[in-house]
């Protein structure tokens, strides 16, 4: 078996295939005389479904490896069986279900009691096809009798499968199975694995209620350990499944924390965290106390237990009991943290001395890390939780308990030496203490912003220590990233600190905590966002990057340009623009080198003081950055959001340039008289300002074009952050303000044009620090022009005077030398979505158009597939997160016929109709959607259009393609055809060529920058 056949499905270094040629290649492998030829096929076969799951190829595929289970060996119909259950979520695809589970079903007859057995769990894995096959039903009630134990236990895992899928199966297996738990001859290891099958009998109310009266006896019955636990677990699913049972659940459960058999304790507090996550609404605070008073006693047990260390030895008392007990509170606390947001704990919260108050004082301050780091979890999660209660105190005294336990716990964890941190289990759990204890931290200054500046000076404090881990840093630096998006005052305090660490670590150590010197760059840049970088902070950046390698420096001059600071961006990739090994990556670096010089010549108004000359320099540069953007992109990286979003920012320039340049017309006014008449002739008595009012009113009109041209590229931008997407509706925003402000000046109110919509206005009003991303800076600018605005509304309106074009220009000034923020989605894409079409018919050769004959519909069938964050190696990134998902797909269909050159000689009955437009929402089920549509289709030739838009769950529509073009010919009476054209054109989004499922080439690649 190659070595990559299980990874990837397909080996490394072999070129994809289609899906046709990908199982056809599959098949001759299974029809192969070779055993480890045969398995190899077999286990390839998850991966194929994967990637293509298409309900033709997985029915076929299926039922290939049907006639294998049926006419194979038994080590073959075990290869099977790991398919069927590894690709359950492609079960429901199969079409021919009959004949899969007829060929399936025949080896039960088989005398081998393994066949038997294989067949049975087989079929289990199946249950959720065949939830009601009667026969099936019978096959495993006739196998739980049987002699063989591999038989009977492969029958065990059937009936588990059936009762969770199945309504009738529970009800009809259930006196069967109580039977055979009650019969004194069953083994006791059966018994415990029939037991848990109850579970999942909730179908039905009565039966639901005869289960758990049965367990409850057999709770009577069977006092030993394993059968408490098992029956106990069995009881507290089925109880919330059905819901109905979950308070008197709970009250069960709490009497057995009397038990004094620890690992029984453990369970029900398992038990217990599991309802309080799935119902803590259900909750009585007698509940709540009665687990209260468990850890008071589990506590002082331990702390006993550890007073009489000596005594406990004398006694030969077992050394895992402490660690029993411990695991007892722990466990409590987590059932306590799952019930924060349940109003079951509120009184405890609301009374100054009650129980719960005592606990979490005595053990957030604790030896136990454990202890003390879940107890810091539940008082935060409370103080967060009841914020704005009307017992507010309440809340701020949970705020100060948890502030000391994050204080004091941070100095223990940071503590850990290197010696203690040798052991590689225990430094990561320390770690992950660490994370823990600072995300409580960081919630903590979201609930009560008065606690950054002490959490800041902390974190510093503990950063400086000379013992602390490398790993530490990272996470402590993250913290303070964190907390500068909530108040950049308390970042701003510690920032001297932040550079005197920087000039201390030379070369090694730079390179050595790239992760964590990139984030304290960020910390910088992000502290300084709306204002200039000082001489002295200035020369500490460029001495780190100087001392950095080549991807850290990128990093940090990234970071730059994100942060509106282009100045340190010029730098470093003029240094490092040269130093690549690959041409797109030097035309990429390029790039970033060109738009940060316009930005940086933007918002330097000492080197070039006038305005207009520093706009087309900018422009110039940016247009030169478009074409480099161009040069860097490749089939299997289009850069296509990276060069609409600069040509937006170049058309905006040019925008503004424009008027600037119409705002210097107003001296080329025409005399009082003639303006007076050409006004009353015009019926507009503002054309008596002359032409600069035409102008302005043609500048009025690009920006409202640009405002469009970025609402059109956020529908595009489907994969982006929520910060990148606020980014493109600020820079939207911004194009509609600076329309508005001219409008008022240029536009007569009772003319039709003029819109009193102030839409804009009300956005930049509303936004702040903490939800403003990294676009504070452009923001501000936003805000200042929005005062010079008011500062118009002082002027008369109904006339253009030199004071309202100069207020206008002062405000476009304040917009211009702002430097633009770049989103995240320019340089990285955290989220991949891809969508792969197929539409049927096809013509028979490639480049001819689809016939039908005349007076016949075309039938016209769309499908695809849709995935997100795929699992193939090349572009798989782990621990990604989701920002949005697809709820559904929007097909388009739109008819168009082609104009024959000879229309003026055709009858004018057969004349072409009008464009058909039909579309549909559909919901991709397991990543596979399809559509079926009927057009009408005119005499002649007619191009069909096929676009697909994805529906998020807010109802948004994003545009993102593909697109595939069809041509269809309708033969006359006389059967002649016309000539062909089939094209397929790529969307602006990730897009695949409709005739392939899954072919290779640039149609279905991902979109995004170069990687370095």
């Amino acid at each position: 078996m190659r070595p990559g056949a299980l990874e990837n499905g397909f080996g490394f270094g072999e070129p994809e295939l289609d899906a046709n040629s990908a199982l056809t290649e599959l098949d001759k492998g299974l029809r192969s005389t070779k055993l480890g030829e045969q398995v190899e096929s077999i286990v390839r076969f998850p991966a194929l479904f994967e990637r293509y799951p298409f309900p033709i190829l997985i029915n076929s595929a299926f039922l290939k490896l049907a006639d294998v289970f049926r006419t194979g060996s038994n080590f073959l119909r075990l290869w099977v069986l790991r398919v069927c259950q590894q690709s359950e979520r492609h079960l429901d695809k199969i079409l021919n279900v009959d004949e899969f589970i007829r060929r399936i079903f025949s080896v039960i007859y088989a005398n081998d009691p393994i066949a038997r057995a294989l067949t049975l769990r087989t079929l289990g894995s199946l249950g959720g096809l065949i939830p009601e096959k009667k026969k099936v039903h019978h096959s495993i009630r006739v196998a739980l009798d049987s002699n063989d134990k591999v038989e009977v236990s492969a029958a065990i895992c059937a009936a588990s499968s059936f009762a969770q899928k199945s309504k009738t199966f529970g009800t009809t297996m259930c006196m069967k199975i109580a039977s055979m738990v009650q019969r004194l001859s069953t083994p006791i290891d059966l018994k415990l694995r029939l037991i848990p099958i109850f579970q999942h009998m909730h179908h039905e109310v009565q039966t639901a209620s005869m289960v758990r009266k049965l367990c409850l006896d057999l709770l009577l019955n069977y006092p030993s350990q394993q059968f408490v636990i098992t029956i106990l677990h069995t009881l507290t699913q089925l109880a919330a499944a059905t819901i109905t049972d979950l308070t008197e659940q709970v009250a069960f459960l709490l009497t057995y924390l009397e038990d004094s058999r620890p690992l029984v304790k453990i369970n029900v507090l398992k038990d217990l965290k599991f309802l309080g996550e799935k119902g803590g609404h259900l909750w009585d605070p007698n509940h709540v106390s009665a687990l209260i008073d468990c850890i008071v006693k589990d506590n002082n047990h331990t702390s006993n237990n550890g007073n009489n260390d000596d005594d406990a030895m004398e006694i030969d008392h077992p050394v895992d009991c402490d660690l029993l007990d411990a695991q007892i509170v722990h466990i409590a606390f987590d059932v306590i943290h799952s019930l924060t947001s349940s109003s079951a704990i509120l009184p405890f919260v609301n009374a100054q001395n009650s129980s719960l108050r005592q606990l979490l004082q005595t053990n957030i301050h604790s030896s136990d890390i454990i202890s003390a780091l879940k107890a810091i979890q539940i008082t935060t999660d409370l103080a967060i939780n009841w914020w704005g209660n009307p017992t507010e105190t309440c809340c701020t005294n949970l705020v100060d308990m948890a502030s000391s336990g994050i204080e004091s716990l941070l100095i223990s964890l940071c503590s850990q030496t290197k010696e203690d941190l040798a052991e590689e289990r225990f430094r990561n759990e320390v770690f992950l203490d660490l994370e823990k204890c600072l995300a409580c931290g960081v919630l903590l200054t979201k609930a009560d912003m008065s606690k950054c500046e002490w959490l800041c000076r902390i974190l510093i404090q503990l950063f400086k220590l000379p013992a602390i881990a490398g790993r530490s840093k990272n996470l402590i630096v993250q913290a303070i990233g964190s907390i500068g998006s909530i108040d950049i005052e308390s970042v701003m305090k510690v920032l001297p600190d932040i550079l005197t660490i920087l000039k201390r670590m030379d070369s090694q150590a730079i390179n050595n905590e790239n992760c964590t010197v990139a984030t304290l760059v960020g910390i910088i840049f992000q502290a300084h966002q709306g204002q200039t970088l000082t001489a002295k902070t200035m020369l500490t950046l460029q001495s780190t990057m100087k001392l950095s390698n080549l991807w850290l420096a990128y990093r940090m001059a990234r970071n730059s340009l994100r942060y509106s600071q282009p100045e340190t961006a010029v730098t470093a990739f003029a240094a490092m623009k040269s130093e690549v090994c690959s041409e797109n990556f030097h035309y990429w670096l390029s790039a970033l080198h060109s738009i940060a010089s316009a930005e940086h010549i933007l918002s330097d108004n000492k080197t070039i003081p006038r305005l207009i000359p520093r706009i087309n320099q900018a422009s110039n540069l940016y247009l030169q950055g478009v074409a480099t953007v161009k040069a860097a992109s490749s089939p299997s990286s289009s850069l296509l959001f990276q060069i609409e979003y600069l040509r937006l920012r170049s058309e905006m320039l040019v925008a503004f340039s424009n008027f600037l340049v119409s705002c210097n017309t107003l001296q080329l006014s025409p005399p009082a008289e003639i303006a007076s008449t050409v006004a009353t002739v015009m019926r507009d008595e503002l054309l008596k300002s002359g032409r600069i009012v035409t102008q302005l009113r043609k500048c009025i009109r690009e920006f409202q074009n640009i405002s469009e041209l970025y609402g059109k590229l956020y529908q595009t931008a489907f994969d982006a952050d929520n910060d990148s997407l606020l980014n493109i509706q600020i820079l939207q925003q911004l194009c509609r303000l600076v329309a508005r402000s001219i409008e008022r000046q240029v536009v007569s109110r009772d003319h039709p044009s003029c819109s009193d919509d102030d839409q804009s206005i009300h956005f930049f009003s509303e936004m702040n620090y903490v939800n403003s991303g990294n676009s504070w800076t452009l923001i501000l600018s936003c805000k200042k022009a929005i005062n010079v605005l008011q500062t118009m509304k002082k002027l008369p309106t109904q006339m253009v005077t030199y004071q309202n074009i100069e207020c206008l220009r002062q405000l476009v000034q304040v917009i211009i030398e702002s430097p633009l923020p770049y989103p995240r989605f320019f340089f990285q894409t955290l989220q991949i979505t891809r969508v792969k079409i197929a539409v049927s018919p096809q013509p028979r050769k490639a480049g001819e158009a689809v016939t039908i004959m005349h007076g016949n519909n075309l039938a016209l069938k769309v499908e695809g597939v849709i995935q997100q964050n795929s699992s193939n190696s090349d572009d798989s990134r782990p621990g990604i997160k989701v920002f949005r998902k697809p709820k559904a797909i929007r097909i388009t269909v739109i008819s168009t016929p082609l104009l024959n050159p000879r229309i003026h000689l055709m009858d004018p009955m057969k004349l072409p109709q009008e464009t058909i437009t039909l579309s549909k929402d559909v919901t991709p089920h397991r990543d596979y959607f399809q559509a079926q549509f009927l057009l009408l289709v005119a005499a002649g030739l007619t191009s069909v259009t096929v676009d697909t838009s994805l529906v998020d769950y807010e109802g948004r529509v994003w545009i993102t393609g593909p697109k595939a073009v069809l041509s269809v010919r309708v033969l006359d009476e006389t059967g002649m055809s016309g000539k062909p054209t089939a094209t397929s054109i790529p969307g602006p989004g990730p897009s695949t060529r409709p005739m392939n499922l899954g072919g290779s080439g640039p149609g279905g690649s991902l979109i995004m920058p170069p990687r370095y």
